[in-house]
């Protein structure tokens, strides 16, 4: 398979593209009876190959979508402090309330430390990004229980329910929920993942088309290939390599220095 320079394409470069699928020629290929989540495998063998193609480039953008969505690392480390600190303020007061002249709060500490606590109080600040989200979802709906909303009342620790829900949904959706979990450095691994699938897809979809276009006769099928084909021509017009994108801005226009040089005229 030939490589046309999608590799030079960055991230807002095909996710731009969605667009692109959704005018001109493509809007004319329907891919919903194909795009169902419950039928996609087998009906992809019956699809005609412009609706592989769209499914393939949105499959694609979708994937490397995901990814874009998901905070960056110094972010995600930035709201696993937040989250940590709203544990150990919880844990804090706990503690204070263990420690009570009244001994109807003590009780009410211990039992909520055994139902919402970790590793003697803090153990759940060490855990992965996915796994402290986990956690202070069920620490929420511990929390949702009439005995335990009771002792939470009595410690004074309601208000650090709040906090925690607040910190558990920010990282939820700072990390996306839906991509691998981890500490830092994974969600740039994921994004070189997910743009090598972008260049693979694009890469094959053009290469598909390129053959079509060089065997099939002069007609409507060989036009609409063209057609579909022009915008993957345009994107790879707007980000070329390097090198033709200097040379494009070094060479002269037309009636530049050169034409000038070549008349003779001096310079005023």
């Amino acid at each position: 398979m030939a490589a046309y320079g999608y590799s030079h394409v960055p991230d807002r470069g095909f996710h731009a593209f969605l667009g692109d699928l959704e005018e001109g020629a493509w809007r004319e290929i329907a891919i919903d009876k194909y795009d169902a989540a419950d039928q996609v495998a087998p009906l992809l063998l019956e699809a005609p190959r412009p609706v592989a193609w769209k499914l393939r480039a949105r499959w694609s953008i979708a994937r490397l979508d995901e990814v874009l969505a998901v905070a960056s690392d110094d972010v995600l480390r930035s709201l696993d402090a937040a989250w940590d600190s709203a544990q150990r303020a919880f844990d804090y007061t706990v503690a204070a309330a263990e420690e009570h002249e009244d001994a109807a709060v003590r009780a009410a500490a211990t039992r909520v430390r055994r139902a919402m606590l970790k590793g003697g109080g803090t153990g759940q600040t060490a855990l992965t990004y996915g796994a402290e989200v986990d956690f202070g979802r069920s620490q929420l709906e511990a929390a949702k229980n009439k005995r335990m909303e009771a002792d939470l009342k009595k410690i004074g620790a309601l208000p650090h329910l709040k906090r925690i829900e607040a910190a558990t949904d920010a990282l939820a959706k700072g990390m996306g929920r839906g991509a691998v979990e981890g500490r830092p450095g994974a969600r740039s691994s994921r994004l070189r993942e997910a743009m090598g699938v972008c260049v693979t897809a694009f890469n094959s979809i053009h290469d598909e088309m390129d053959w079509l276009l060089e065997h099939l006769p002069a007609g409507k099928k060989r036009e609409q290939v063209a057609a579909l084909q022009r915008p993957f021509l345009e994107l790879l017009k707007r980000y070329p390599p390097p090198s033709s994108a200097a040379s494009a801005a070094t060479e002269p226009e037309e009636g530049g220095a050169e034409a000038e040089e070549a008349s003779g005229d001096e310079p005023a």
